[in-house]
């Protein structure tokens, strides 16, 4: 596989890039100060909100770029470029189907913050890890802010196993993008938004190519990303209809497999 001409490389963070325990591989500021040597941009493209993992990166803005909230939020070093919200007539439709649905809980991220409304012990652990600071609201209708991303949680098995993904995408799937985003949670952002269309909108921005982008993921969420590219790394034990999008399959993300093949191939 030829990577020479690669110009700009655009990964998932949670599974991939990330290792288990939440860290940085122990060579990523080495791998990303070569390729803003060689003039190769990098950006992260997540299902989380930029200000829960803004802390990761607060020395290396300037290095880098951010599409965050699946696609929703997009940051080009520490400057916002470009958002795409929700109606909020549409968004408390959504909230009142949840709170119909009775078992998966709610959070809504904004330009303003992250707010919710009901949490257990387990979401709590994952607002504190991928969200904080968060607002509860006793009325998610009565949030005064522009929301451009609503995720759930299902602790029943899951939003595929349990039927929520089921239930969300047959009631809002012809107003809403909906992807199931890792272990018990689902988002749904704006019905043009997913991380493909913010990987486009940050190539047009930056002038590049897909022959010239090299896309890395390892979750469902990731696949409107990697479906059309050209070329992709999926990281070792992500799941089989994942892999099928690789044009080559790199070491576990617990291994650092995007920063050894950056490093080989790039």
């Amino acid at each position: 596989m030829d990577l020479t001409n690669i110009k700009l490389i655009v990964t998932d963070l949670d599974g991939t890039l990330f290792t288990t325990d939440k860290r940085l591989p122990p060579d990523f500021d080495a791998v990303l100060d070569e390729l803003n040597r060689r003039g190769i941009a990098f950006a992260v493209a997540t299902g989380r909100n930029f200000k829960g993992i803004d802390h990761y990166f607060t020395d290396k803005f300037h290095k880098m770029h951010f599409i965050c909230d699946n696609g929703a939020y997009i940051m080009q070093h520490d400057k916002l470029t470009h958002c795409v919200t929700i109606d909020k007539e549409l968004c408390c439709r959504v909230f009142d189907a949840v709170k119909e649905k009775g078992d998966i809980d709610v959070l809504a991220c904004g330009l303003k913050g992250t707010y919710y409304t009901h949490c257990c012990p387990e979401m709590q652990y994952t607002m504190d890890t991928y969200y904080a600071p968060v607002t509860f609201v006793d009325d998610m209708c009565s949030i005064d802010d522009e929301l451009f991303k609503i995720s759930y949680s299902d602790f029943n098995g899951g939003p595929i196993k349990s039927g929520s993904y089921e239930y969300m995408s047959e009631r809002f799937g012809d107003e809403l993008s909906i992807h199931p985003s890792g272990g018990i949670w689902m988002d749904s952002m704006h019905k043009s938004i997913n991380k493909g269309v913010g990987v486009k909108a940050l190539q047009e921005a930056l002038g590049i190519s897909d022959d010239d982008t090299l896309v890395c993921g390892d979750f469902y969420n990731d696949i409107p990303m990697l479906e059309n590219a050209k070329n992709v790394f999926v990281v070792a034990g992500a799941p089989d209809d994942v892999k099928k999008y690789a044009t080559t399959v790199v070491k576990s993300n617990d291994e650092y497999g995007i920063t050894e093949a950056i490093k080989e191939y790039i």
